[in-house]
């Protein structure tokens, strides 16, 4: 029987502006049948409610009075991907690793590499082409991504999207993407709290010093504590479901031997690498600030070839 579902995701850390930070280009996405979707919307909703916070949730915006309504939101999240049929996947780049060009490779804008992310993310990180065979008519996949200024790179993308079907040998899936602003779903911000979360842990935030304090900022303490919980779900969703000794918020998960893991898995991340790269040593944390900021490149002549 034909089924309906959704993918909802967000990006985050998508800029290029000084001081760098290794980890960017970040998307995140949820997955289910319609239903279930629309049962965790329900939940985030009450979750709100309950701790009557009306604002937008962001992670720029998480305060030391917000922080138990952030917490109640993806504690909402965690126990649906534990255990209401809600998937997690998380792609993003690894700036110690610098794209080897080869002749006639394009020169991209963050953009154009922000865009294409997103259509791999996609095709790639939910497993679709192994979702079990619709019968009597064919699924459908509705993609509900924040919106976005750039008219010409979501039209592109719109045709990437709903070409997918034919490109992964699954002419039983229908595939529409939809731009939405993110005040309207609660599941929408979820993901950009989780995503804000990653960035700032990997990245180091908490160490960064400003105005010449020596000490963390209010909003550092609380954005650290959050990461750090949400860390922590996540670790203990893959142990528990895995029986993985080990997770890194920072490197792909593996496969378990079985690529249909890639649509089984209730949370698997994804470090997008070069077909062909350079390290840069630049990113050892022997070469950071004791802030953790970047100094300067440190390329490694050898190119390495992406496995897989």
């Amino acid at each position: 029987m034909p089924k309906s579902y959704e993918v909802c995701g967000d990006e985050a850390w998508v800029h290029g502006n000084l001081p760098l930070n290794r980890y960017w280009c970040f998307f995140g996405g949820l997955f289910g049948e319609t239903p279930a979707i629309d049962a965790l919307e329900t939940d985030l909703r009450a979750s709100a409610s309950s701790n009557q916070f009306l604002s937008e949730f962001k992670w720029s915006s998480i305060s030391p009075a917000s922080l138990a309504a952030y917490i109640g939101l993806v504690d909402v999240l965690f126990e649906h991907i534990r255990t209401r049929g809600i998937k997690f996947r998380q792609v993003f780049l690894d700036r110690a690793l610098v794209h080897y060009p080869s002749p006639g490779d394009p020169v991209l804008t963050d953009l154009d590499i922000q865009f294409r992310i997103c259509y791999q993310f996609i095709k790639h990180s939910f497993g679709l082409q192994y979702l079990p065979q619709a019968v009597g008519g064919n699924h459908k996949i509705t993609i509900r991504m924040d919106t976005h200024s750039s008219q010409k790179h979501k039209k592109r993308l719109k045709g990437e999207i709903e070409s997918i079907p034919q490109k992964i040998g699954r002419n039983d899936l229908d595939i529409e993407i939809a731009h939405i602003c993110s005040t309207k779903l609660l599941r929408i911000q979820a993901c950009d709290i989780v995503l804000g979360a990653a960035g700032s842990y990997g990245n180091k935030a908490h160490k960064q010093r400003h105005n010449g304090k020596k000490r963390m900022t209010d909003s550092q303490k609380v954005r650290f504590k959050l990461a750090k919980h949400i860390y922590n779900q996540l670790r203990d969703i893959d142990s528990e479901s895995r029986g993985s000794k080990a997770f890194n918020w920072f490197e792909s998960t593996g496969h378990d031997g079985n690529k249909a893991n890639r649509y089984f898995h209730k949370v698997r991340i994804w470090k997008f690498m070069p077909r062909k790269f350079q390290i840069d040593k630049g990113w050892r944390n022997s070469s950071l600030t004791k802030q953790g900021l970047y100094v300067k490149q440190e390329l490694d002549p050898q190119i390495k070839l992406a496995s897989g």
